[in-house]
């Protein structure tokens, strides 16, 4: 009976000996691969098998990968033979699971018994079900549990026969690879194990899942055969009982062919197993007879890595054990446990390498740079095994980690041994999470960033709405160590103390020190906290000092007296005793340490102070700088550097350090340690205490100086004038990450009266080392340290000046002060304005941004006039920073009323009850979703993937991806609703009306409709004297939806539970009459929720602004509000930091929610009718009649800035909080351009403007002259020159249209260098759709003025009509173009066709059919069933005048051979450019009475996805187009069919407050290269390298 895996070897004789071969598995299996991410998750630090689980029952089961454990023993016993080929029946045939977890898996291990055994019995000491030690006894292990445990039965009985009998190895290997990928359990449920090893490297229906394999476990094998197999072929045959000689018998012999050949395939692969071979050691016995069945020589393959051991059993036993104590039991299951624990380490790494992508973006979302593991790998390297383990026995500990447990948090304290805490529970979870890892990927694709986010919002977004949503049936763990250390205690026992509320079971564990405030805060937390004092820890303590001493020279005795001293001398203090034993094991003799013991102080101070003075006591000189620098970066360094950052750092004054670790136990008297990770730390916390403070030290390490030397240090290596090419060329010295990240925080806690600071600071930013910093802060992506330094040198800045108002003014350094102050503005813009495109290309911090800046920045007065630049800007009044990122224009006469966002999308609803959706980072317009009715109210879901809008009579919800509706349901009759929210895990749609009803809409059972939520919630008590009831003039909804606020004019604002329907309290105002304070009832206009303090904001109907908690009644009113300008609007920032007004007057004002006071206004002359912060609180959006404005003001950027460093500056001085001076903007409303047209022969170019005005601005001189202005005041829409140069026509919006005449003054003085008169004007009375193109005959005597069908020709010398075109395809737009080559005709193109027609008479001459290719939405059904017909955004099928395809543009190489269409598709999710299509002129060139169909040539997909606005065509072969990250970018048509974008140059980038639609649709390019965009009503002339790109 040759158990385990000689089936799985033979399987190689079925393909050629090739170098895939493996023969068990530990990997992921096919069904693991579906599950692997959340498998990974369950099998993280968190879960009860990494504690310990010293409660573990078979019940308690949980999941790994694949594994497989073959045994072939040869069993000649033949006794009892009848009675046990009746048992034999009852074993099952094929794969049987024995065990599964109940999570996902991470292995999977098979028993296969060998010839003559069965699935079960040959794994059961004496056929003993209760011994079957796979089922039995495996399972219980801690590791092994996590796997999932099958058996494989074959029928290779030596008297098998029939059908289901076997014949060869062979075939044992292919029964057995058929049932691992096609068996099914018991409940049908597909097994998913993976392919056989060898036979699947043949075979490709098994090839996929052959890499699962990776470990074998040989029980006995016969690797070269046995002589026994002739014998019992011979004793077959001979049998009375007439059984056959069996070929896998025979297969078996002693240095068979086929067991040579298996060998040799087998040895080509086995290099990539892990192989344990186990042989017995015992005779067997045999007939009567005792003899060794397989020699060790057979049992061992001797192949490089195999491990082999001995077991103490014959053949029968070696496969079967009599106990869990059995040692040959224990040697199995050991290499069982090593196989399984080292695969689910690997399957983890592995899986997250696949996820690095994901992992990526959750590492963006939550800002956590420094891997979790190796805080505790460094840990775990200074534990000593066997001490602390008492808490494992304790009975509070195991009650707390059972499964069933109803305690969640558990808090142990005992003696002494950030902000960011969230975030890293957060990542780690994720980490080994996949749905959690899923959700917050999902964030990060939608824009949001945690990293300026305080711990209740994070708190609430993360894990509140995202991991309490899960399921698992094993608990999380968390371990939260020294809390007290944390920089918010009690806000962090307070946000964990919601932890039970959790739908998946999480178990906190808490250590600290019994600190007052920390019992206070558990004591205030309901349920109560379960605690463990672990102060009795002189056991630990003392095994530790044993452990430590164990090779101490000396007898057992005096090695037993010193640990008891040292025990004594600790006072409970590990710390204490690691440093007595390291002092202790340095000596030499018992008298040395006699001595040292008596030298050593009791207590960590006492100890401390004998360390101080041995580094007071250092002899030479150099030795105690060493120590003082070194000592100050363990002690004030941002955080803990590493060796080679350190050995930099000190640099150059301290060279040639041969070895930092003997330096530093030599000379910083033990305080400082180099950890496992090189990280040079202090051994305590305490520790840096008492440096801080200690007296007897020859050096000051108080912090003030310190961060001075800090700072000053790592601002020099930015004077280093080969800065640049070393961040280019990434021959940076190790310290410079730190220095680059730092040096800002370092500034924070200097002292404003050092010049020795500010002198740093003014040669840093006047000299060439900023703009390396910037570049490689960019490389790095930490560009918020930008916002950072800027909020430091503004804190400099303010406190230098009070120190200078006391000095003499000729001792003030105003200008240097000045300097600085605007580099800390420039800093915030450069984040704010181009933080995308640096961190696209950190080199544009050179070439581009520089040019951007306002003249009057420092970036540009330093760095944008250099000669060297790329890039040149000219034409506009660039004097100012603006905080206007971008302006949306509805058009028309709509009006937009709401405004709302999610983190991906802006959604502005109109006049109309259509809601326009836009990309909220590029601004671009992505669909609209027409309602058919008035809305009153809009709103977004949790995801941002759907969108609810209520209507007069109906509520649709929409799905943004697809645009169509989900769901479209009758609202009640007569009800308005004044808020709405989704809830309950976006299933539920709830509103408040404004009939004082709450109604909810459960969208899984839609057809139910709205029900109302509790009839008692808004039922006020009328009988408040002084007050009336009436319709709520504002409701809200908190941010979970559980309370809402509800105000009126004559009633006082009430807050409602909406779970038990009970009013929580009714806002009273304190009140003063006549000097005696007083609460009264005062009505309230708007009402908004703080998201994370349970406080209200409103306005009352005097325009007062407050908020107030419902629950402790605090109340509060802005100080000195302007009472003359009535607030009308107020929103909360969703972070809550700040919150802002708008006032019928036009402003805006931001407040600081924390101080109630003004930080920002923004005045304009435009009435504002609402607004709202961006999800990120860094921008907000104001509506302006039927504009949007974005604007991004400074002070949201600096307040939301509060980072690690922000926090890790308040832990050590205490707050920091500057008084910043409200700053205040005005903002203009320039007058836009709304047309505009390039003179064929360059130099000039004509703009029309959205009041009416032409004028001609000459590109060389710069210079500007009006042509035109209409009376009416009506926009230009249109403006084209004819080819030739001399004339243009402009067409008003009325349908006015003018031609002008334009010639050029000779004379270098002459002044205006043109001169222009009109020759025409006429009113057209084109019917449909306005005018839509204005096109001039290439001899300028015609013009057409085309419509959506019809078009007319107009002769200018006549100034009458010559000829109109009726179009044949109503509803299908045209566009015009001149023939390329012949001037006697010009084309129109639409979607399907191109028509050629005589200039003279508009006669059509020639048609060709245009086979542009259909782009299909992967989102629409269509993707699925292109015959489904198309459908619009009413869910309505596409008409004729509906056709989805648009041509926007069409650009012509100015050699005239080839014609680009930039066709536009109506997809389901956006109407946007989709593709370019480029066609061949010389394809209708000539009349053809049958012409063929024109079949357009398409771009490389690497290029066609790049494109977001084709532009031009340059020289002959080069396409100037916008990509979506507003790069100007050129192409070498001459690169088509290349395997990648190759020929594509980014040349330079338009900045974000740039670029809208309106802006994109004016981007010219002249003849020479200069590239021509509008900017708030001029036009910016950009000067660059494109013309030498052809």
């Amino acid at each position: 009976m040759w158990r385990k895996f000689h089936n799985r070897k033979a399987q190689a004789l079925n393909q050629p000996p090739k170098d895939q071969f493996r023969q068990a598995s530990l990997a992921p299996t096919a069904t693991e691969q579906d599950s692997r991410r959340s498998s990974t998750a369950t099998e993280a630090v968190h879960t009860p098998d990494n504690l310990g689980d010293v409660n573990r029952w078979p019940s308690e089961r949980s999941h790994i990968s694949k594994f497989e454990v073959s045994r072939d023993n040869l069993n000649v016993g033949l006794r009892d033979a009848r009675e046990r080929s009746q048992e034999r029946k009852k074993d099952p045939l094929g794969l049987t699971v024995l065990f599964a977890p109940q999570a996902p898996r991470s292995a999977d291990i098979i028993f296969i018994h060998g010839l003559g055994g069965t699935s079960f019995q040959t794994w059961s000491k004496n056929r003993d079900p209760e011994l079957c030690w796979p089922q039995k006894w495996l399972p219980l292990d801690h590791e092994i549990c996590t796997a999932r445990i099958l058996t494989f039965g074959y029928n290779a009985h030596f008297s098998s026969t029939g059908p289901n009998s076997i014949n060869g190895i062979s075939d044992f290997a292919k029964a057995l690879l058929f049932d691992m990928k096609y068996g099914k359990n018991e409940d049908s449920e597909n097994l998913g194990i993976g392919d056989a090893y060898v036979q699947a490297l043949n075979n490709p229906d098994y090839k996929d899942t052959t890499a699962n394999i990776h470990a074998v476990v040989f029980l006995s094998t016969p690797h070269r055969g046995t002589n026994l197999a002739l014998i019992l072929n011979r004793i077959l045959a001979a049998s009375i009982m007439g059984h056959n000689p069996k070929q896998y018998i025979s297969e078996l012999n002693k240095n068979s062919s086929f067991i040579e050949g298996l060998n040799e395939d087998f040895r080509n692969v086995a290099s990539r197993l892990q192989i344990f071979s186990f042989y017995e050691t015992c005779e067997t016995s045999v007939a009567f007879k005792s003899m060794m069945v397989l020699e060790k020589e057979s049992s061992v393959l001797g192949y490089p890595g195999e491990i082999s051991r001995p077991l103490n059993a014959d053949h029968h036993d070696v496969c079967k054990f009599s106990s869990p104590e059995d040692p040959n039991y224990k040697s199995v299951k050991s290499a069982l446990i090593t196989l399984v624990s080292e695969h689910r380490i690997a399957n983890m790494q592995r899986n997250r390498v696949k996820s690095a992508a994901d992992i990526s973006k959750v590492e963006e979302l939550l800002a956590v740079s420094k891997a979790p593991e190796e805080d505790y790998i460094e840990s775990r390297d200074r534990w000593e095994p066997g001490t602390c383990e008492g808490i494992l026995s304790n009975p509070v500990f195991i009650q707390w980690t059972r499964p069933s447990s109803t305690e969640s948090v558990l808090w142990t304290y005992g003696r002494p041994g950030r902000a960011s805490l969230l975030r890293s529970i957060a990542f780690q979870v994720a980490s080994q999470l996949a749905p959690f890892q899923e959700f917050l990927t999902g964030l990060s694709n939608d824009g949001l960033r945690l990293d300026k986010t305080d711990a209740r919002t994070i708190w609430q977004k993360v894990f509140v709405s995202g991991l309490f949503e899960l399921q698992s049936p094993r608990p999380l763990y968390w371990i939260i160590d020294a809390l007290d250390e944390a920089d918010s205690v009690s806000i962090v026992i307070e946000i964990l103390s919601s932890v039970p509320a959790a739908k998946l079971p999480i178990r906190v564990l808490i250590t600290s020190r019994e600190l007052p405030a920390i019992t206070t805060a558990f004591q205030r937390v309901s349920p109560p906290v379960v605690r463990i004092c672990l102060d009795d820890n002189a056991d630990d303590i003392k095994y530790y000092a044993a452990t430590e001493m164990e090779y101490m020279h000396g007898s057992s005795g005096f090695r037993q007296d010193i640990i008891t001293r040292v025990v004594e001398q600790a006072e409970g203090n590990f710390l204490w005793v690691h440093l007595a034993v390291k002092q202790i094991m340095q000596c030499h003799s018992p008298e040395d340490i006699q001595q040292a013991l008596e030298a050593l102080p009791p207590g960590m101070d006492a100890l401390y102070k004998r360390m101080e003075t041995s580094v007071a006591g250092l002899p030479r000189a150099i030795d105690r700088s060493l120590s003082c620098a070194i000592l100050t970066w363990a002690t004030h360094a941002r955080r803990p550097l590493d060796v080679k950052e350190l050995l930099s750092a000190l640099q150059p004054e301290f060279s040639a350090i041969l070895d930092l670790s003997f330096t530093i136990s030599q000379v910083c008297g033990h305080f400082v340690s180099i950890g496992v990770n090189n990280r040079v730390t202090l051994i305590h916390e305490t520790a840096r205490e008492y440096l801080i403070n200690a007296t007897d030290l020859p050096f000051s390490l108080s912090s003030k100086a310190a961060h001075e030397l800090l700072c000053a240090k790592s601002l020099s290596l930015f004077l280093d004038r080969n800065i640049r090419s070393k961040v280019s060329q990434k021959t940076l010295p190790p310290f410079y990450h730190y220095a680059a990240t730092s040096w800002a925080y370092h500034l924070k806690l200097t002292t404003a009266a050092s010049d020795t600071i500010l002198d740093s600071l003014v040669k840093f930013f006047q000299g060439s080392g900023i703009l390396p910093w910037i570049q490689f802060l960019a490389v790095v992506k930490q560009l918020k340290v930008l916002v950072f330094t800027s909020e430091s040198l503004t804190c400099f800045i303010q406190k230098r000046r009070k120190l200078d108002a006391a000095k003499m003014p000729l001792l003030h350094r105003l200008s240097d002060l000045n300097m600085l102050e605007l580099w800390a503005i420039d800093l915030l813009k450069i984040v704010g304005k181009f933080g995308n495109h640096l961190l696209d290309e950190p080199q544009a911090i050179y070439k581009f941004i520089p040019q951007f800046c306002p003249h009057s920045s420092i970036l540009y007065r330093q760095f944008g006039k250099s000669s060297i630049s790329p890039l040149a800007i000219r034409g506009i009044a660039n004097d100012e920073w603006d905080d206007c990122l971008a302006r949306i224009s509805l058009g028309g006469e709509v009006q937009a009323v709401l405004v709302t966002c999610s983190h991906r999308y802006l959604a502005i609803l109109t006049s109309m009850g259509a809601t326009v959706l836009w990309n909220s980072v590029t601004f671009e317009k992505l669909r609209t979703f027409l309602h058919q009715e008035h809305v009153f109210t809009i709103c977004f879901n949790h995801s941002g993937e759907r969108f609810a809008s209520y209507g007069y009579t109906t509520t649709i919800i929409w799905d943004i991806i697809s645009g169509r509706q989900i769901l479209n349901v009758t609202n009640v009759a007569d009800t308005r609703a004044l808020c709405m929210a989704f809830t309950e895990n976006d299933t539920v749609l709830i509103i408040g009306a404004d009939t004082r009803k709450v109604q909810r809409l459960r969208i899984d059972r839609a057809a139910e409709g709205w029900e109302p939520l509790d009839k008692s919630i808004m039922q006020e008590d009328t009988s408040l004297e002084g007050t009336f009831l009436n319709s709520p003039t504002a409701l809200a909804f908190n941010g979970d939806v559980t309370e809402l606020a509800v105000a009126y004019r004559g009633f006082p604002l009430s807050v409602w539970s909406l779970g038990d329907a009970q009013l929580i309290n009714r806002c009273r105002r304190r009140v003063n009459h006549g000097g005696i304070a007083g609460k009264a009832w005062t009505g309230v206009n708007r009402v908004v929720w703080h998201p994370n303090s349970g406080e209200v904001l409103g306005i009352y109907t005097d325009g007062m602004v407050f908020r107030w908690h419902p629950i402790e009644e605090s109340h509060q009113e802005l100080n000195g509000a302007d009472l003359n300008a009535t607030p009308s609007e107020i929103q909360c920032s969703p972070d809550g930091v700040v919150f802002a007004t708008s006032d019928v007057n036009g402003s805006i004002k931001l407040y600081n929610f924390h101080h109630f006071t003004l930080i920002y206004q923004l005045s304009s002359e435009d009435i504002v009718s609402a607004l709202c912060f961006s999800p990120d609180g860094q921008r907000f959006y104001d509506l302006r009649g039927p504009y949007c404005n974005v604007w991004e003001p400074n002070a949201l950027i600096r307040l939301s800035s509060t980072d690690e460093e922000a926090n890790e500056i308040e832990t050590e001085i205490g707050s920091t909080a500057m008084s910043y001076l409200a700053s205040e903007a005005f903002v203009g409303t320039p007058v836009s351009i709304t047309a505009l047209a390039l003179r064929p022969q360059g130099e000039l170019v004509c703009t029309g403007d959205d009041e009416g005005t032409v004028e001609v601005l000459d590109v060389t001189r710069g210079e500007k002259q009006e042509v035109s202005s209409s009376v009416a005041g009506l926009s230009i829409e249109h403006i084209a020159f004819a080819e030739e140069g001399t004339i243009f026509v402009f067409a008003e919006l009325a349908g006015k249209i003018t031609a002008v005449k334009i010639e050029e003054q000779k004379g270098e003085n002459a002044h205006p260098r043109w001169r222009t008169h009109p020759i025409m004007s006429i009113k057209s009375s084109l019917e449909t759709g306005g005018i839509q193109q204005l096109l001039i005959s290439p001899d300028a005597d015609l013009f057409l003025v085309s419509s959506m069908n019809s078009a007319q020709l107009w002769s200018i010398g006549t100034k009458s009509i010559q000829n109109i075109f009726m179009s044949t395809t109503p509803g299908v737009p045209h566009q015009w173009l001149n023939h390329p080559l012949n001037s006697g005709q010009l084309l129109s193109f639409t979607p399907t066709e191109i028509q050629a027609h005589d200039w003279g008479t508009l006669q059509e001459l020639n048609r060709w059919h245009l086979n542009l290719p259909r782009t299909i939405d992967i989102n629409d059904d269509e993707a699925e069933n292109p015959s489904l017909p198309r459908k619009n955004s009413t869910g309505n099928p596409l008409s004729t005048s509906e056709d989805d395809r648009s041509i926007d543009n069409i650009l012509i190489s100015p050699t005239k051979a080839l014609i680009f269409l930039s066709i536009s598709q109506r997809t389901s999710f956006a109407t946007r450019p989709s593709q370019l299509q480029i066609i061949e002129t010389a394809s209708f060139n000539h009349l053809d009475p049958d012409p063929q169909p024109i079949l357009p040539t398409s771009l490389p997909p690497e290029i066609a996805s790049v494109i977001g606005r084709p532009l031009a065509v340059l020289g002959r072969d080069r396409l100037l187009f916008l990509d979506h990250s507003f790069w100007v970018c050129t192409w070498n048509l001459k690169s088509a069919g290349a395997t990648s974008a190759k020929g594509l140059v980014r040349h330079f980038f338009l900045p974000r407050d740039w670029v809208n639609a309106e802006n994109l649709e004016l981007c010219r390019i002249m003849s020479d290269g200069t590239f021509l965009c509008h900017r708030k009503g001029e036009i910016a002339i950009l000067s660059s390298t494109l013309q030498s790109s052809w």
